[in-house]
């Protein structure tokens, strides 16, 4: 059953991320409210982690790899290829809600052991997550929960009902004690260095975006 740790930040706990991280570090899967909804994370190299996460997601396509939690642009440019025109636009994006598809940099695989040509990246407004991704040194993986589809059924929006739902099945709730109603992020990709799209509207601002010439697919 899943150790339920009721945290703080400004600042973080340095102890509750200090076992937030040996759990990842032991394959371990943990779940995390962010800016937008309450996800599952783990290390995004651990591919017993990520199939734990699976099983918890049955209805997740198999070919769609997990987001990678970054708390920097410095992060994110490490994992995903950032055109030098592109930093000014992250700059008044991140932390924000939303997920950006990039080209994989070379660096990926040896990383991550990951093959996969296109990588989406976060960097949440979410100080207990930025301080996470922080101390753990490397990004991590992330999936939103899955939402019940039964009408009879809601999706859980405090941390005592993850723990309910899915505490047989992970390790770790980091819990604020606040309710977090699940939304979507907005998926932008600037994969294509010809043509930015918005492939997703979801939370955030996107004419940021579209200032910068993407459009709406």
């Amino acid at each position: 059953m899943a150790k339920h740790i009721y945290t703080y930040v400004n600042p973080s706990s340095e102890r509750d991320l200090a076992q937030a991280c040996k759990i990842l570090e032991d394959d371990g899967v943990i779940a995390y409210p962010t800016d937008v909804n309450w996800a599952f994370g783990c290390d995004a190299s651990s591919r017993k982690a990520m199939a734990r996460i699976r099983q918890l997601k049955p209805h997740h396509p198999k070919e769609q790899p997990f987001s990678l939690l970054c708390d920097s642009i410095s992060m994110v440019a490490s994992v995903g290829y950032v055109e030098h025109s592109a930093y000014r636009l992250l700059k008044k994006c991140l932390p924000g809600p939303y997920t950006l598809l990039l080209q994989r940099t070379h660096d990926l695989p040896r990383q991550i052991k990951d093959k996969r040509k296109i990588v989406g990246v976060r960097v949440p407004d979410c100080p207990l997550l930025l301080d996470l991704v922080g101390a753990y040194g490397k990004p991590i993986a992330t999936t939103s929960l899955p939402c019940y589809e039964q009408k009879d059924k809601k999706p859980a929006t405090f941390g005592y009902e993850i723990e309910e739902i899915y505490g047989h099945g992970i390790d770790l709730i980091l819990d604020l004690g606040e309710e977090m109603h699940p939304n979507e992020t907005s998926i932008v990709d600037m994969s294509d260095e010809s043509v930015g799209r918005i492939v997703r509207v979801g939370s955030g601002d996107i004419s940021i975006f579209e200032r910068f010439g993407f459009e709406l697919s």
